[in-house]
């Protein structure tokens, strides 16, 4: 197992003391995570078992499974974590491993919300009443719990402090999950309307279910990532932050965007406000792009190294004087 060893004076954490009481200050958000996961499960499943039969009721076995999945990620995460702050109060240096069950339980939870979505939406989503209390609208409010799911476990697999470099790596990775599992989840309006259905292109349903499941799953290459670097206790290398933003360029904005514009434009629907978030998304991403190649054709470089080389030389020449 991958361990890591650094100087504790030399990081921005080993100011923190924590209390002998702080290694139960997490398990507010594991307690809020396994209950939204179950009320999702249990909504999903009334619905499938609602319009089709009782053998769907099938699915429980799987939801589980997929609890017994997270509760041995909190578990794993509460002895990584107890460790870490035990190090911290001690002044030992920090041995621990990477956390495999954090994305591991989030492959596993998005796959079954989304095939069960798939399958929701495909089949008899444009059935739902508005009247009743089981419609769509308390379909996409199930749905967009997911949202707060990921943030819950996001939040028991590190205890970086705001503000610090460890918090800043970790939401270059995550920052933008929330808005996507929402956006994901606003594409799939269209399916309430079936004359909607009807009129779109062949294949163009599918594709928008698959854009919104690959959404969902998206998140877990970057609590990967995450687990790699230890939640910033490794630096992030610039090629995986640079492969994270083309991906929720190419995967996540640019094939939303560019659905509700046929929808805008070719089928004359109506579209949603988080068009603009994927306008906004897109040109932040390029125009951060386009500072790194203008950042690197410049003489800024050069002239950091040679700042920071006559800065080591005052601070040698302070030393002999």
């Amino acid at each position: 197992m991958t361990t890591i060893r650094r100087d504790l004076s030399r990081r921005e954490d080993s100011m923190i003391l924590y209390p002998r009481s702080a290694a139960c200050h997490l398990i507010p958000t594991r307690v809020i995570c396994m209950l939204l996961v179950i009320i999702q499960g249990a909504v999903l499943n009334y619905y499938l078992v609602l319009y089709n039969n009782r053998y769907w009721f099938a699915w429980i076995a799987g939801d589980v499974g997929m609890l017994f999945v997270f509760l041995m990620t909190f578990v794993i995460s509460y002895r990584h974590l107890s460790l870490v702050r035990r190090a911290l109060m001690l002044g030992t240096p920090i041995e621990t491993g990477s956390l495999p069950m954090g994305y591991f339980s989030w492959f596993v939870y998005s796959c079954m919300m989304s095939v069960r979505s798939a399958i929701i939406f495909k089949n008899f989503a444009w059935k739902l009443d508005e009247q009743d209390f089981f419609g769509p609208n308390t379909l996409k409010f199930n749905l967009c719990l997911s949202a707060i799911v990921f943030l819950m476990l996001l939040m028991s697999l590190h205890d970086a402090v705001s503000g610090s470099e460890r918090k800043r790596h970790i939401d270059i990775l995550t920052q933008t999950v929330v808005f996507d599992i929402l956006d994901s989840v606003d594409i799939l309006d269209i399916f309430f309307d079936k004359k909607g259905v009807d009129a779109l292109f062949p294949g163009l349903d599918w594709a928008v279910v698959c854009i919104a499941s690959l959404n969902m799953v998206l998140p877990t290459l970057s609590l990967m990532t995450l687990s790699r670097t230890h939640f910033g206790y490794l630096p992030l290398p610039k090629t995986l932050e640079t492969a994270h933003k083309l991906a929720v360029l190419f995967l996540v904005n640019a094939p939303l965007l560019s659905i509700r514009l046929l929808l805008w434009h070719k089928l004359d629907q109506d579209v949603s406000t988080f068009i603009m978030k994927n306008i906004i998304v897109i040109c932040l991403i390029i125009y951060d792009f386009y500072k790194r190649g203008e950042y690197r054709r410049s003489d800024l470089p050069e002239l950091v190294v040679e700042k920071q080389s006559f800065e080591l030389n005052m601070l040698e020449t302070g030393d002999k004087n």
